[in-house]
């Protein structure tokens, strides 16, 4: 009976080893700062070209993700974990929303001088 009663008890710690850590997202932040910044720009895109933002075709959802080496469940899983961790997400959020003022920053120029003639 104690030789079982070990062998359970090796089981249970074993689990416990081998599921993943609750305490870091499995997506780490500066990959999640990439991933959702990439997914505003593919949204914006398929908006200004007629479609709604916000049903961003299966295709490039899954091209977004491959790129990024990361699978769906990863990713809605990473989304739960910065929902609980709300923190977390607003520092991904607001370095995203950086990345994205300075792309339109380092455009607006470009566009200007197109839509001067120049």
């Amino acid at each position: 009976m104690r030789g079982l009663s070990y062998f359970f008890g090796m089981v249970l710690v074993l689990l416990a080893a081998c599921s993943p850590d609750s305490s870091r997202p499995i997506i780490p932040e500066k990959k999640m700062v990439e991933i959702l910044t990439d997914q505003y720009i593919m949204q914006s895109a398929f908006a200004q070209k007629g479609g709604p933002s916000d049903d961003m075709p299966t295709y490039f959802y899954n091209q977004l993700l491959e790129k990024h080496h990361c699978t769906e469940a990863e990713f809605d899983s990473a989304i739960v974990w910065y929902s609980a961790h709300l923190d977390v997400y607003e520092r991904v959020y607001e370095e995203v929303m950086e990345r994205l003022q300075a792309k339109e920053d380092s455009i607006t120029p470009i566009v200007a001088k197109e839509a001067g003639g120049e």
